[in-house]
């Protein structure tokens, strides 16, 4: 259970990043026909040329907030996968592609943790390409980093649990 105030909570309850993990390997296995395995880690994922994709899930009491992050090779083939021909990794097309698999976590995400009484909506998903990209998590609310080896390659999956202002 999520506890009101979060200023003395320093971990995401793991019940809620269990289900989330769920919901990762649920889409990406929909999407590739394949279950990506979750990949034990110390959480640094390092520099990336990729692109990310930000949604939210949230409520009037809290925000999880999750950033998506796939490098190139991993989302262009990803694209095969999803639309049966690769994007190229430059197009405006991408950002949309990454944007709406956001959507579709998000929406397993929220599904996924009202078994533990988050009931939430989506954010609008955004996404973010880049190269030699350096991934911050914010420094006060609880956050987890997973990682992630699918047929196509690895991502990974930071999330931050957040009040609702």
């Amino acid at each position: 259970m999520i506890p009101e105030k979060l200023d003395e909570v320093k971990k995401i309850p793991a019940e809620i990043t269990e289900l989330v993990k769920e919901s990762v390997i649920n889409t990406f296995a929909s999407i590739s026909g394949e279950e990506p395995a979750f990949v034990p880690t110390n959480g640094d994922s390092g520099k990336l040329n990729g692109i990310i994709g930000n949604i939210a899930v949230f409520n009037q009491k809290h925000t999880l907030s999750l950033m998506l992050v796939l490098p190139k090779d991993t989302a262009v083939g990803i694209s095969e996968n999803f639309i049966g021909m690769e994007l190229p990794f430059e197009s405006d097309d991408m950002g949309d592609l990454i944007g709406e698999i956001s959507n579709i976590l998000a929406g397993d995400v929220a599904a996924n943790i009202e078994k533990v009484g988050f009931r939430g909506q989506s954010s609008l998903p955004t996404a973010t390409r880049g190269s030699d990209l350096t991934l911050f998590m914010p420094s006060k609310p609880p956050t987890e980093k997973m990682k992630f080896q699918g047929g196509k390659g690895e991502f990974w999956l930071n999330m931050a649990l957040s009040e609702s202002n």
